[in-house]
């Protein structure tokens, strides 16, 4: 088995444990095991979102664009599910994009069979609605970290929660995500270790 699959699969199996061999061997047809490289676009601004990705390896972030600049607001590490999800529930146009922030890889799901799943199914169903649970959950500690936090939490929030989103992004995309400058987190960071 692909190995982005066999990581979907474990990753299904944390959350539940009645799925059959037939029903994962029926669902995983219609999966799509996929690569990006850093810094592809993973789902663009200019393209009604109709997939949502599993990744197994890897970072993303989503990114908004203003008239001045470009702003991270949330970043996806490995075994999250992401997608333009406004784009995805009223198929229009996304007003952000989501692109890879280091080499990922993982697994489209078709939006139709996820959302059959979630609605009917009583094994891999049990994985999406549970999934999409942690992921509100998930979106509201950005939204409130990013909204109401001062710069230093903002950065303690990503050393605790996603201490691979400090190791292995680059500093310009957390910056962005804080609200500062490259150089002045660099700074920052550089006091920390002492």
């Amino acid at each position: 088995m692909d190995h982005r699959l066999h990581a979907f699969k474990t990753e299904v199996l944390q959350y539940t444990d009645i799925l059959s061999e037939d029903d994962w061997h029926f669902f995983q047809l219609q999966l799509k095991p996929v690569s990006y490289l850093k810094g592809e676009e993973v789902f663009s601004r200019t393209e009604v979102c109709k997939m949502v990705l599993f990744i197994s390896e890897g970072l993303l972030a989503s990114e908004f664009h203003t008239e001045e600049e470009y702003i991270i607001n949330r970043f996806f590490k490995p075994n999250d599910l992401c997608a333009n999800l406004v784009s995805l529930l009223t198929e229009q146009l996304a007003n952000d994009r989501l692109f890879a922030v280091t080499n990922v890889a993982g697994v489209l799901i078709p939006y139709q069979l996820m959302m059959e799943n979630y609605l009917h199914s009583t094994s891999i169903g049990i994985y999406f609605r549970k999934k999409v649970l942690e992921t509100m959950l998930a979106d509201k500690h950005f939204m409130s970290v990013k909204t109401i936090s001062g710069v230093e939490p903002k950065l303690t929030f990503l050393q605790e929660n996603y201490p691979e989103v400090i190791l292995h992004t680059p500093w310009k995309y957390i910056a962005s995500f804080m609200g500062v400058t490259p150089s002045w987190l660099s700074r920052k960071l550089k006091q920390q270790k002492g």
